[in-house]
């Protein structure tokens, strides 16, 4: 158990009207009845005090809001969605708070809670503070509604309309809630509660490392002020006591003797507050060394263990990957055997490069280069997007093979001298002549070669080499 006790200040912005909370709060539901949560003990909720007297006619917490709002004098409608109450708790250390209540100094931390709520949020905005003692640690729930009277902050944008804006009171929980003041509450709170041993501790309920680290600096830096101040004051008993020794031969000997005997004890004490706080602090420094070796090893481990499951997860996706590309070749190994049409070209002639524009061009383009023995030949035809045929290839239903041929004719995909190639290799299969006719590129070409004829709606460019 850790001997440093906390003070314990947490600010969260209430939903609507809150009446939710209410519940909670004042262990009332809507109707009035009874209401006990699972954390509390029914047998000692008739000690919990509602410490704020509400106004005539006012009967809950709830009402208490509201009633706040409509009495304050706005100039503005209140939103929906704007914060209409902020919520509180107030406590300490479950241990120091226990000792609180068994020496009889309960009332005394409660007096000092509502004296610095009043002092920092005003009094009239503090609608409602209840004290619970029907849960573990004895707490307060305070509930504060967030007026300010500070002009709204605008940033001014160029060529925009001022406008005048109204002064008064305002509804705004962000003013109230704002970074700065956050750490002007724990300031402050930190303040009110060291005369019952509780220290500065975390706005919020959950402490984060930065706000800890910030703690522990803070903290070292109060004790080099105390430290400082007993300094001055041994200093200035020093003075002292070498004035008593001046009054040594004028015939007070007794009375400067005694003088001198409680400034040494005066002296003596200081310098062992001195050391005791040099103690403390050394101490402390310790402490937040070792948390701070703790955090660093905590997360040191965790980043091992994210780079190992990052490694094995690497590993793994790696070898799926080579799983898939494994099988993908696999797949289009089976497909060219039991499908050898859609990789070829019709005219015979052997792919060597195929160009189609990119999909912003403004006259696509398709681009073929082929090849029979050392005979090469480019061709070109332009098309529009929305043709089926090309939507079919860019979707995967086609393969390029199956694209040229549904563009391009075969007679289309040669030379005039590599169709007489063809022609001299078909000759040599079939044992006979074969006859070809090989377009120029006006437009009406034809084949006598076994080639069927296609229709569509391309023009025809065409490079011959």
């Amino acid at each position: 158990m850790s001997n440093i006790q906390y003070a314990v200040c947490h600010l969260q912005r209430g939903s609507g009207s809150d009446s939710g909370m209410s519940c909670h709060i004042e262990r009332k539901d809507t109707k009035g009845k009874t209401y006990v949560p699972d954390n509390a003990n029914a047998k000692r909720t008739h000690l919990n005090r509602e410490l704020i007297k509400f106004p005539q006619g006012v009967a809950n917490r709830t009402e208490a809001i509201q009633y706040r709002i409509d009495h304050v004098g706005l100039h503005r409608k209140v939103g929906k969605n704007q914060t209409k109450a902020i919520r509180i708790i107030l406590t300490g250390t479950h241990e120091q708070m226990m000792k609180l209540q068994r020496d009889g100094k309960l009332d005394q931390w409660i007096k000092a809670n509502l004296s610095w709520l009043k002092d920092t949020f005003g009094e009239e905005n503090l609608v409602s503070c209840v004290l619970h003692m029907d849960e573990k640690t004895p707490h307060l729930h305070a509930t504060i509604i967030p007026i300010v009277t500070i002009e709204r902050k605008r940033k001014e944008r160029e060529g925009e309309k001022k406008y005048a804006t109204k002064s008064g009171p305002r509804l705004s929980a962000d003013d109230v809630m704002a970074r700065g003041k956050l750490f002007h509450y724990q300031n402050t709170y930190a303040v009110a509660m060291k005369p019952f041993g509780l220290q500065r501790g975390v706005v919020g309920s959950t402490a984060r490392h930065k706000s800890n680290s910030q703690y522990y600096r803070e903290l070292l830096l109060q004790y080099d002020q105390d430290i400082e101040k007993l300094q001055t004051e041994v200093e200035k008993a020093r003075e002292g006591r070498s004035k008593i020794l001046s009054f040594f031969g004028t015939g007070e000997l007794a009375e400067a003797k005694k003088k001198l005997s409680d400034k040494d004890k005066q002296i003596e004490k200081l310098q062992q507050c001195i050391a005791q706080l040099e103690q403390e602090q050394q101490q402390l420094k310790e402490q937040h060394k070792a948390e701070l070796a703790k955090y660093r090893n905590g997360y040191m481990a965790e980043i091992d263990k994210a780079i190992k499951r990052a490694e094995i997860a690497e590993r793994k996706n790696i070898a799926y990957e080579a799983i898939i590309e494994k099988q993908k070749q696999r797949i289009d190994t089976l497909d060219r055997k039991a499908n050898p049409h859609r990789y070829r070209l019709s005219s015979g002639a052997t792919l060597m490069n195929l160009k189609m524009s990119p999909h912003y061009s403004n006259v696509p383009s398709l681009h073929i280069w082929t090849k029979v023995g050392n005979e090469s030949f480019d061709d070109v035809k332009y098309f529009e997007w929305h043709n089926p045929v090309i939507q079919k290839y860019l979707s995967g239903e086609l393969t390029e093979y199956e694209l040229i041929n549904e563009i391009f004719e075969p007679f289309e995909q040669v030379s005039q001298v590599q169709a007489q190639l063809l022609g001299a290799t078909l000759e040599m299969l079939s044992g006979g002549p074969a006859q070809t006719h090989v377009g120029t590129g006006g437009g009406g070409s034809s084949s006598d070669m076994p080639w069927g004829e296609k229709k569509n709606d391309c023009n025809t460019s065409k490079r011959r080499r």
